[in-house]
């Protein structure tokens, strides 16, 4: 396990891979791209033991690990949390890729993979995020009663601030931002940074139903033909 305490502007990435080489590398490099800390695991139960206290930004797992299913690793760490995710598999089949993208991956990569290609992998990702929030009004959106700070990352119901995973987060974003207009399914995926595909499409329905719970049944109505709007005017029936 490699790791040190986290400084107050450092991002954490967690490298998850069972060849001692390959985890190396990727430590090595990921390391010295900004100053990041790097915790490298070699199985997926000892990566699950350790993501908890380590809260990664980023997290990168081999798709077939040691002692463990890593597809089933990273469904794990997604279902509690939401890093930036890359899932690495030497089975590169399109189904494979269907279905690491549908746990929630941000992106996928076919083994064998070098640590540059991982390394510009997650360069992309990261630029397209920061690149995201930079351009966003440093200003509270609102609609429908709910209140976003896109540069805290904040958003608030009533003055309570709501606990929202960062996908949820952006899908919402997304939303208020189309002014109570519908967006598809594929567009929101686009928004937030999401390969377009039925995975993703089902990963956006996902998501949009765990948000409904934390926002109220009537705050996001589906548009037949379309995808979702976000409901400005609170109070109307349930548009699902």
């Amino acid at each position: 396990m490699q790791g040190s305490e986290k400084g107050p502007s450092k991002r954490r990435a967690l490298v998850v891979e069972s060849d001692l080489k390959v985890r190396g590398a990727m430590a090595e490099r990921l390391g010295r791209w900004k100053g990041w800390e790097v915790l490298a695991e070699e199985g997926g139960r000892s990566a699950l033991e350790a993501f908890p206290k380590f809260r990664p930004d980023l997290v990168i797992v081999d798709g077939e690990l040691c002692d463990a299913d890593g597809r089933e690793v990273l469904k794990s760490i997604l279902s509690s949390s939401d890093p930036l995710a890359l899932l690495l598999s030497s089975k590169g089949e399109e189904a494979d890729m269907v279905i690491g993208l549908g746990i929630g991956a941000d992106a996928y990569l076919a083994k064998p993979a070098s640590a540059r290609q991982v390394e510009a992998v997650c360069k992309a990702l990261v630029r397209r995020m920061e690149k995201t929030l930079a351009g966003r009004a440093p200003w509270p959106l609102l609609a429908g009663g709910i209140a976003i700070s896109p540069q805290k990352r904040e958003a608030k119901i009533g003055g309570r601030e709501l606990n929202l995973t960062k996908t949820e987060f952006d899908i919402l974003l997304a939303l208020t931002e189309a002014g109570g207009q519908a967006l598809g399914r594929k567009e929101m995926a686009e928004r937030i940074g999401k390969e377009s595909g039925m995975a993703s499409e089902r990963f956006i329905d996902t998501h949009i139903k765990s948000l409904r719970k934390k926002l109220g049944p009537s705050a996001i109505r589906t548009v037949r033909g379309i995808g979702y709007a976000l409901e400005t005017e609170r109070g109307k029936e349930d548009g699902r």
